[in-house]
Formats: C-alpha cells, structure tokens, sequence
C-alpha cells in the first residue's frame, strides 16, 4: 500500500481537526416524543482535516500526483498522523484544496481532508 508523500513542511498546526468521519447513532422519535436511541455500529472511523499555509510548488505537484494515482478519493493509502505518530490507512475524503498563497506566485494554501478506512 502506498504511503502519503513526504513534503518539505508539516502541516500547520492551526486548523488540524480530528473528529468522527460519520456517527453512528440510530434515532427513532416515538408518539409521545421520547426519542430511542441506539448505536448502528461500533466501529467509529475518523476525520483528519489540516492543511499548509504555503507549500511550494514542487510539493503541491507531488500531492496532485498522488491524489490522481490514488484514484481522489477511491484508493486508500498510509498517512502519519503529525501528532501522535500512529499511522492510519485513509482515503480522500474529497479533492485537495490548493489556492495560491498571497500572491505568491510559488507558494500554495492547500486543504486536505482525510477518512480513516
């Protein structure tokens, strides 16, 4: 299985989420409005979202490729997690975020979003 690339910055610090992908709870209202409530599943994968202030070009070209070889958001892969070091298998939740950074005509603000498998 392929592995995220290593860039030349860790993502900022600044906006990095993690939080459940989906939840799993079940809720069914009842006649008198009491509403029951049940889990559907156990297993609760996560959301990583971060992103990087102003990554360079040759970066952002790196993870264009691997986004298109990893098929967006249909082929799974290995990232690190930059906090803890534990390393998930994720997919792309969505496509990359990338704007160019402050006129910078070199540099990009890009957006990741990534489900645990």
């Amino acid at each position: 299985m392929a592995d995220y690339p290593t860039l030349s910055q860790n993502p900022d610090a600044e906006g990095y989420k993690e939080e459940p992908a989906i939840d799993p709870t079940l809720r069914s209202e009842t006649e008198s409005g009491k509403v029951i409530t049940r889990a559907r599943f156990t297993r609760v994968p996560k959301r990583f979202t971060f992103r990087y202030a102003q990554l360079p070009n040759a970066d952002k070209e790196t993870l264009e490729s691997f986004e298109k070889a990893r098929g967006y958001g249909s082929g799974a892969f290995n990232w690190t997690n930059p906090v803890n070091s534990t390393v998930y298998e994720v997919r792309f939740q969505k496509p990359i975020v990338f704007e160019l950074a402050d006129n910078l005509l070199n540099e990009w603000k890009v957006s990741v979003v990534l489900d645990e498998v």
